[in-house]
């Protein structure tokens, strides 16, 4: 997962490859909500800024109401990131 992280982070926003990372860490978070609950718990605010970018991705593939109140505490943790938008878009990808 880390791995992922770190290509993403050195990749730019305009590189095609970005589709493909995007792809394997929505995998990998969609894998077991609980696993990925947990994770995100330990992310640093660096990681969840880019982790942000796919939440609609995985909360589709996932249906977890706990993946989502996970999402609003770490936005209330890290309100820098500004993550309410990205959280609505979330549940509207759950059917919410």
């Amino acid at each position: 997962m880390i791995d992922c992280l770190c290509e993403r982070v050195l990749i730019e926003e305009n590189d095609p490859e970005l589709y493909h990372i995007w792809d394997k860490l929505t995998e990998l978070l969609s894998e077991n909500s609980e696993e990925t609950i947990d994770f995100l718990n330990e992310c640093t605010e660096e990681q969840l800024f880019y982790i942000s970018e796919i939440f609609e991705d995985i909360s589709f593939n996932l249906q977890s109401e706990q993946f989502i109140d996970t999402l609003y505490k770490l936005d209330r943790k890290y309100p820098e990131l500004q993550m309410k938008s990205d959280i609505k878009i979330a549940e509207e990808f759950m059917g919410k």
